[in-house]
């Protein structure tokens, strides 16, 4: 299907996608009768014979495309006449944290949008929000506790909802966090986080952020960024580039020998497993290290594009990933 994520207003309509047929050697033969459907048909209908799609709701949905018995499917994001969305909708801090928060508005009349953000009940004593800036000052523990951003351009206002949450650890366990991914992928979750100083190959300590989803012993989903250079104290670092020629499945080992610093994102929780790997351009930002019992508590934010594997020419398979944590580092003597 190309393209493989699009985006339409309500009430407004798209032509067919573009469906490419592949034979066994991979060349393209012809499709033949294609039939479409819609894979939530109260987001978007799609003329089943011409593969019109005309949007309904706010929302997003397949379009699903069959040929000879196969189905290919592309995403398609339906947006009110005038929509904010919070890029990350749930924030983990540790009292004394800031971060301003990210949003996007999309809008079909001209003109520019006005935009303020407040916490809903008014003020309390777990964080602060600036209503002209979004900057959130976390206090003191507490929440998770809501906030919300809004958007008016002319007679229309609309608004969106997250949380913040503000906590301490005693010890080396309990991290927590939450990520956002928004692309051919749509992920808001919450997830426990761990981070380690290990001694890669060559006896150099590397910094690893894991944030994570497990289903009883399995990790489903998990977001992870290395560092070349262990951490002692806060510090933003950039994140680099990982290819497909540098995994395991291709016989190296980023963990071990990580040519640079990278980050990735991967998931079995969807029908067909997906891998994002890092291009450049992103961050890790470590705002706080605190002394725990059996190590450290550390907090802060990242922020990096993953390109999807199965679509890795195509920047479409471009996954913007955001995300805040509060985690318990340790230590790990032994070599890599």
């Amino acid at each position: 299907m190309n393209p493989v994520l699009d985006s339409i207003f309500v009430g407004d309509s798209l032509g067919p996608l573009t469906v490419t047929y592949l034979g066994d050697d991979g060349q393209p033969q012809p499709a033949g009768t294609v039939t479409w459907q819609s894979g939530d048909a109260t987001v978007i209908s799609v003329d089943a014979t011409t593969g019109k799609i005309a949007a309904l709701k706010p929302g997003f949905a397949l379009a699903l495309a069959t040929a000879h018995g196969h189905t290919g499917a592309a995403l398609v994001v339906v947006s009110r006449a005038l929509q904010v969305s919070l890029l990350l909708d749930t924030l983990y801090f540790m009292p004394g944290d800031t971060f301003t928060v990210p949003v996007q508005v999309e809008h079909q009349a001209a003109g520019v949008p006005a935009i303020w953000f407040k916490a809903i009940g008014g003020t309390n004593a777990v964080f602060a929000i600036d209503s002209a800036t979004g900057r959130d000052s976390a206090k003191t523990t507490g929440g998770p506790l809501p906030f919300q951003v809004f958007a008016a351009l002319g007679p229309d206002t609309v608004a969106d909802t997250g949380a913040v949450r503000v906590l301490t650890l005693s010890d080396t366990t309990g991290g927590v966090g939450s990520y956002s991914i928004l692309g051919t992928v749509i992920r808001r979750v919450s997830v426990q986080t761990q981070a380690t100083n290990y001694q890669r190959v060559g006896d150099t300590l590397t910094f690893r952020l894991r944030a994570f989803i497990t289903q009883g012993t399995v990790t489903a989903e998990a977001a992870i960024v290395t560092i070349r250079t262990g951490l002692s104290a806060p510090g933003t670092s950039p994140i680099d580039s990982l290819s497909r020629t540098e995994l395991p499945s291709a016989g190296f080992d980023p963990v071990c020998r990580p040519p640079r610093n990278w980050a990735t994102w991967s998931t079995i929780a969807t029908a067909t497993p997906i891998v994002a790997l890092s291009r450049p351009g992103g961050s890790v930002t470590v705002t706080q290290v605190v002394p725990v019992t059996g190590g450290f508590a550390i907090s802060g934010r990242f922020s990096f594009v993953g390109q999807r594997t199965d679509f890795y020419t195509d920047p479409l398979g471009r996954l913007p990933i955001r995300g805040t944590f509060v985690a318990p580092l340790t230590t790990l003597t032994g070599r890599c």
